[in-house]
């Protein structure tokens, strides 16, 4: 368990972002630990640009199982929707110092896992025999490649996506706030007492204080991503990387037949917060009707339910 202390000032420095370089990244990490979670389409396209464009050293570093990819890949962004050149030119600023000590990291005990490449430890040390500029130089010429064949062809679209998820987030921030709407973030988060909570992997817990966060929805599901940028704590945020929520399509009609219309529709309400009489008002049921679907879809394990005050908010996993 990661605690994260949101003092005053980081609540109040909150924002979100819209981050090309983050979505790229988000897709690589996804095709890594939870490939079959990725779109089949985006998976084949992503495999396909690698392979074609041979970008061997990006994907060494970034596919990989264990989840640890650099810092300097993923720099924080500076505004709100930052030009992929601009980001990428931050790529190629990262002072040498903070390159030896991530890649000392990558190498000694978090070596690549999943890559086209034959052999990717040497690869990545050939790399770095050019030096620490070259280095960098040279992954942002690849992520450059990848983000231009994979992603731009179909920013219009994820970008307008990610546009509406921000509102949403907004709308349940005025409406119930901050906290409730970053435990809403994913099923892994929490928050409570002033703190963010992430839950992973390890028995441990970790407690850290932020000088802010930057929030950017992710076009891939499921995937969870916190950069915490060590090398610059004292004035740079954390950055959280969450799964943008579906398109609202209301609910499919296979699953109607499966569940009923009536609680599938309920179901199609929550991929955003939402209390029972808030799901009665936009479906016209009565909330004793509501609230009979919600308890039997919370107790399916569909659902997760939190409380904000006096309220109780509930969200499909």
């Amino acid at each position: 368990m990661i605690k994260i202390e949101l003092t005053s000032d980081a609540a109040a420095s909150t924002r979100f972002a819209l981050s090309p370089l983050f979505q790229a990244m988000n897709l690589l990490f996804m095709l890594g630990r939870r490939p079959h979670a990725v779109p089949q389409e985006w998976r084949h396209r992503a495999r396909e640009v690698i392979e074609v464009r041979r970008l061997r050293l990006l994907a060494s570093l970034a596919i990989t199982r264990n989840g640890y990819t650099p810092d300097f890949l993923t720099p924080g962004p500076a505004e709100y929707r930052p030009s992929p050149d601009g980001e990428l030119h931050q790529v190629t600023l990262t002072p040498p110092e903070q390159v030896q000590a991530e890649m000392a990291t990558v190498l000694g005990g978090h070596a690549p896992t999943a890559s086209p490449a034959r052999s990717p430890q040497r690869l990545v040390l050939q790399a770095l025999e050019r030096g620490e500029d070259a280095f960098v130089t040279h992954l942002a010429r690849e992520v450059d490649t990848f983000w231009t064949h994979a992603l731009r062809p179909r920013w219009a679209d994820l970008s307008a996506r990610l546009e509406r998820d921000i509102a949403e987030r907004a709308n349940v921030t005025a409406r119930h706030g901050l906290g409730t709407m970053l435990a809403s973030l994913h099923r892994r988060l929490d928050f409570s007492d002033g703190a963010l909570s992430v839950a992973h992997g390890g028995a441990d817990e970790q407690r850290l204080t932020i000088p802010g966060l930057v929030l950017v929805p992710g076009a891939f599901p499921r995937g969870l991503m916190l950069a915490l940028y060590p090398a610059a704590a004292a004035s740079s945020p954390a950055v959280l990387v969450y799964p943008a929520a579906p398109d609202d399509q209301g609910p499919s009609p296979g699953l109607g037949e499966l569940i009923g219309g009536s609680r599938a529709a309920v179901l199609a309400e929550l991929a955003q917060p939402r209390t029972t009489g808030e799901v009665a008002a936009r479906l016209g049921l009565s909330p004793s009707t509501v609230s009979y679907h919600l308890q039997v879809l919370y107790r399916a394990n569909v659902l997760r339910r939190t409380r904000s005050a006096r309220r109780v908010y509930y969200q499909t996993r």
